[in-house]
């Protein structure tokens, strides 16, 4: 995946994201309601105009005809106009006016409420975001109060929140939509309607059209993002055990569940990867895509032939006091919608062309469930530290506070092993457990006070280090603790899993069978990918040209004036005021000549440049004119393209790589040496638009990749 250059030092000097929120809260309800009214201003002016000359235009007719009568050879000047009319042709105008007000005046009258609705809606949008703003870091705060005061007001903030939010997006919508109507109807009333304004017409309608159209995106995704939630399910590779399957494991399940007077799991679900944890969620299995409901237990299985029974009573205990007292209802009702509703607001970002209108409530959103990050922060750390207390209390905080660190010491184990089997499955041994368990150091696990800062992986919640849990404990760091946790691994230990599960080796087979599948399939897929990339860039090479078309014409036209302009100087030099002015006319000729001189000039470098390729790609290089050497796609960490008055390509070069020099002084070129930059600019790329030469550039880069990919694999390294 190519990505674009990263931005240097100057991405410190961006305003801090509070600054962002009152923008856009404020800033821009703010700036329409100016708008708004400066409309309502406006729109009376155009109606009171329109009534007072409803009232004296009748009168100037009846006047104008009297004139015209008196003194047929009378001349006015209708409404101030700069034209002198005869008094019978003024009166026909004056006439002809009369028929325009009283046919606009209406329209006049009914274009006075439609600022109403800018600044309505300006105003909803401002009182909406400020409430949902306040409300929800008022309802913040109170959730740090108790657990249950969470839940509540959380449950307050999840049902209050999308409505806020959607007249927030309502209120802009139709702020924007009233405002771009105003000014698309002020139009109309124009005196003179050319074909210049019949398009400014056209295209106010067009963005009244798009606004509408931004208005119903935008509430219409917020309704699909806010719907009633639903958790998506738990992703994990792993093999459901039932009572036939486990008796020992479930005995022991049901044993601690009780001691512990917590719920039994509904399903206990043993894998390869990830750490001990439970859930209500919804779990979706693979490789057997069953999706599994209710209260799941999911267990490690290399893990398990490293504690001994009181360890791994005082884990499952751990485990099982998240079903216990008021945990249940939180893990249920709080832990997946809150994950949820983040990504909902990550969502409602990216409803299309209503973006831009739901950006502000996307502020407003994360700023409100922002506030619940503290106090989510501190009840998840009670809840681990209380599952800590229950687990200690069936087995005794010592073993307890050991299985942590002997759980930390083991995981760089399991990771290192298992991603060895995932690269090279084909070399991988059959039992992956029994793979673990042996490359675990015959001497014991060196150093477990390294990892005391570790944290427990957790699919859907965090925990708090492993330092602060045994603090909590209160179990001394010391080294009876060390020792406890680093210890070797016995025949014992090796034989516990068997007294749990009745098929405990062809469980740890199944479970590898599953791995490497998997393993195979995503490496199949991921060679698949690697080749079509390779190929997606011819052999031969692709040759990109200047495009200095647009400028050789802009140039021929420029040309073409000064030559008009010098023309024009020899054979109306009367006319142009110089007839009796040698110099003037000197200068003047000499300027328009050098004018012609200096556009032919250009329109023919460019044009001469443009029969050179500017870049010539190769599968392997990427060579220019511009450059005394080529560069490797291999040397090429990033890239970017600009475009404005010009097109930029600008290649990021490894640390290692050869940077090339420039051919002459002053070059379309540039090397940077200190941020190892190569930047190659152009009028356009011929043929290509920006997005289609940077999709270009982006493919060769990608196949370059994706052919140093193949060949690691294809040599083993």
């Amino acid at each position: 995946m190519i990505i674009p250059l990263h931005q240097d030092g100057s991405g410190s000097r961006r305003l801090p994201p509070v600054v962002w929120l009152v923008a856009w809260v404020v800033g821009v309800p703010a700036l329409l309601g100016g708008l708004g009214a400066w409309e309502v201003e406006r729109g009376l002016a155009s109606a009171e105009s329109y009534t007072r000359r409803q009232v004296e235009l009748p009168v100037s007719v009846v006047q104008l005809r009297l004139l015209a009568a008196t003194d047929p050879y009378a001349s006015v000047r209708f409404e101030g106009g700069r034209t002198a009319y005869g008094a019978a042709l003024a009166a026909d105008k004056a006439q002809e006016a009369l028929a325009v007000v009283t046919r606009d005046l209406p329209l006049a009258r009914a274009r006075t409420w439609v600022p109403y609705a800018t600044l309505g809606g300006a105003l909803l949008a401002l009182l909406a975001g400020l409430v949902a703003l306040a409300g929800g870091g008022a309802a913040g705060l109170w959730a740090r109060r108790s657990r249950d005061a969470l839940l509540a007001s959380f449950g307050l903030v999840r049902r209050v929140l999308p409505v806020l939010l959607g007249l927030q997006i309502v209120g802009l919508s139709l702020a924007v939509l009233a405002a771009a109507l105003f000014e698309a109807t002020g139009l109309w009333f124009t005196q003179r309607f050319s074909a210049g304004e019949a398009k400014l017409l056209l295209g106010a309608l067009v963005i009244a059209a798009l606004a509408a159209w931004a208005a119903v995106a935008a509430v219409r995704g917020l309704r699909g993002v806010f719907a009633l939630f639903t958790p998506e399910p738990i992703d994990v590779r792993g093999r459901v055990l039932d009572e036939a399957d486990a008796p020992g494991l479930w005995r022991l399940v049901r044993e601690l569940a009780g001691r512990g007077d917590a719920l039994v799991p509904d399903a206990v679900v043993v894998g390869l990867t990830g750490g001990f944890f439970v859930t209500e969620s919804a779990v979706r299995l693979s490789p057997d895509t069953r999706t599994l409901t209710g209260r799941t237990l999911y267990l490690p299985a290399p893990y398990l032939g490293v504690l001994d029974g009181r360890e791994l009573s005082a884990v499952i205990g751990h485990e099982l006091a998240h079903f216990a007292g008021e945990d249940t209802a939180y893990s249920r009702r709080f832990t997946p919608i809150y994950a949820g509703l983040h990504r909902a607001l990550t969502a409602l970002g990216n409803v299309g062309p209503g973006d831009l209108l739901t950006r502000p409530a996307a502020y407003v959103g994360y700023r409100s469930l922002g506030t619940f990050d503290a106090a989510v922060a501190r009840w998840s750390r009670a809840r681990e530290f209380e599952a800590d207390r229950r687990g200690a209390q069936v087995s005794g905080a010592p073993p307890a506070a050991s299985a942590l660190l002997r759980v930390g010491v083991l995981g760089p184990v399991v990771g290192e092993t298992l991603a060895s089997s995932y690269g090279k499955p084909d070399a991988a041994p059959d039992d992956l457990v029994a793979g673990v368990l042996d490359a675990i150091p015959a001497a014991g696990f060196p150093e477990p006070g390294a990892h005391l800062d570790d944290r427990q992986a957790h699919p859907t919640d965090t925990h708090p280090s492993d330092r602060q849990r045994i603090a909590a404990l209160g179990v001394p760091l010391d080294a009876e603790l060390f020792a406890r946790a680093a210890r070797p691994l016995t025949v014992g230990d090796r034989a516990w899993p068997v007294a749990l599960v009745a098929d405990w080796t062809g469980l740890c087979r199944w479970l590898s069978v599953d791995f490497l599948t998997g393993a195979r399939e995503h490496r199949a897929a991921e060679r698949v990918y690697l080749e079509e990339t390779a190929a997606a860039v011819p052999v031969e090479e692709t040759l990109v040209h200047e495009n200095g078309a647009p400028m050789v014409w802009t140039m021929g036209v420029l040309a073409l004036l000064f030559a008009g302009a010098g023309a024009a100087l020899l054979l109306y030099p009367r006319a142009l005021g110089v007839a009796h002015d040698a110099l003037a006319q000197q200068i003047l000729g000499a300027a328009a000549a050098a004018g012609v001189a200096w556009a032919g000039i250009y329109a023919g470098l460019v044009h001469r440049r443009g029969r050179t390729p500017l870049l010539v790609l190769t599968p392997d290089v990427l060579r220019s004119p511009l450059l005394d050497s080529a560069v490797a796609w291999k040397d090429v960490a990033d890239f970017q393209v600009t475009h404005g008055k010009r097109l930029t390509l600008t290649l990021a070069l490894t640390p290692d790589a050869t940077l090339p020099r420039t051919k002459r002084l002053f070059s379309q070129a540039g090397v940077s040496r200190r941020r190892r930059h190569v930047c190659v600019q152009s009028l356009g790329a011929r043929g290509l638009k920006p997005d289609a030469f940077a999709a270009l550039v982006g493919r060769y880069l990608a196949a370059s990749r994706a052919r140093v990919h193949l060949s690691a694999a294809h040599t083993g390294i």
